[in-house]
């Protein structure tokens, strides 16, 4: 799922590449229709000279005919979202797109009349960026509406990746900027070459780069430019490993086709891999109990899932405590300690031991592997939910597509 923006430098693109203000006029053309919905080749040109105008491509006839086309399958794709939003009775109020298009103009050092007249000087109605955010905003409460209670990360996932993190710490690190054409068939895959290098050859005539990314990359990173930080050189496409070997900082790749589609990589910086021997560090809290309640222990062991309510869960045991161990890294502990922990999960506890008059389990509440290689748990759980959300939204939309009845004239 792609949701686009509009970039922070529309209003200066604007003036740097205006074309005649576009008349709309009595009787247009029909582009599309979505089941009922007529698209019309108007609202195509308007989202067209839109998309060029925020990437700061110069609007060549040959550009300008890829532009009709990326903004024909948006207007289609929009349409759907729109409809399906309000199905389930989801209408967008006019102060919250008005509130997002003052936010727009505010990142563009400009007032929403600013952001209006720069707009219209290239040949854009505000109107087209207004049913943009739209369709944005109803999207996402759709999707979260219906899938965002449902998606659940689990502990074994978290730690999964993690370990791949960590293992790959060691590695080449790269902070890459991507964008991708996604293609199936081999028609596609000449479509997408072929554009790519038309992108490639305005970004070297100036074109910055995180604005083409933003309207025209099919990536989830696109709404930041194409920017997605960090990466060690085994989590790239295997196609894409050996071109990020040879860029330099500053350098933008050509063309590479993936198994997905086409991709244009550039190269913000890269550094070599972290030391050797990755830092495991563990959150322990302690549960003890008179041995004479060892059997109420060990069922209370057995259900322990995290440690949110390990109070409440340990006050059903008669003179239970619960002992706060700290975080500390896992080499850190004693042997003992560390023999008790070894392939317990996060939010699960070790098995009783007792010893004297106590028993006792020890309840790992988090663990991170890498040190500061490796991004937090939470981090981690965000990204993986957003992934999750992501795939099921593009499901929902091919899904949408390929129920309705679309019907498309050449642009």
């Amino acid at each position: 799922m792609n949701w686009k923006h509009v970039s922070a430098a529309a209003a200066v693109l604007a003036a740097a590449f205006a074309a005649p203000a576009a008349v709309a006029q009595n009787a247009e053309g029909v582009a599309a229709i979505v089941n009922d919905h007529v698209i019309s080749t108007y609202d195509v040109r308007q989202r067209a000279t839109m998309l060029l105008v925020s990437s700061g491509i110069q609007p060549t006839p040959e550009l300008q005919q890829r532009a009709r086309a990326q903004a024909l399958r948006d207007l289609v794709d929009e349409r759907l979202q729109l409809e399906e939003a309000r199905r389930f009775d989801i209408n967008i109020d006019p102060g919250i797109i008005d509130r997002r298009l003052t936010d727009i103009a505010r990142q563009n050092n400009t007032t929403l009349e600013g952001l209006a007249e720069s707009l219209a000087q290239a040949g854009a109605g505000l109107g087209t960026l207004r049913s943009q955010i739209e369709a944005d905003i109803a999207w996402q409460r759709l999707i979260n509406g219906m899938y965002g209670s449902r998606v659940r990360i689990s502990e074994v996932e978290i730690q999964e990746t993690q370990q791949r993190i960590a293992a790959n710490a060691t590695r080449p690190q790269y902070h890459i900027a991507e964008i991708f054409l996604p293609a199936e068939t081999e028609q596609e895959f000449a479509e997408m070459q072929d554009g790519a290098m038309r992108l490639l050859q305005e970004m070297q005539r100036g074109a910055p780069f995180p604005a083409v990314a933003r309207q025209f990359s099919q990536a989830p990173s696109a709404a930041a430019g194409g920017d997605i930080g960090w990466i060690a050189a085994p989590e790239l496409a295997l196609e894409l490993q050996p071109i990020a070997e040879q860029l330099q900082p500053g350098q933008v790749s050509l063309p590479v086709r993936t198994q997905n589609g086409v991709y244009i990589i550039a190269m913000r910086d890269r550094r070599a891999g972290a030391d050797a021997g990755t830092i495991s560090i563990v959150s322990l809290r302690q549960i003890s109990a008179p041995v004479a309640r060892q059997a109420a222990l060990e069922r209370l062991q057995r259900r322990i899932d995290g440690c949110g309510r390990l109070e409440s869960e340990a006050s059903s045991i008669q003179d239970a405590s619960v002992a706060d161990l700290g975080r500390t890294q896992e080499a850190d502990l004693s042997p003992a300690i560390r023999s008790r922990i070894s392939g317990v999960a996060a939010g699960r506890a070790s098995p009783v031991v007792a010893s004297g008059d106590q028993a006792s389990t020890i309840v790992v509440c988090a663990r991170e592997t890498g040190g500061s290689a490796v991004p937090p748990r939470d981090v981690i759980e965000s990204e993986l939910r957003e992934q999750e959300l992501a795939m099921l939204a593009d499901r929902y939309l091919r899904n949408l597509r390929r129920e309705a009845t679309i019907i498309t004239r050449s642009q």
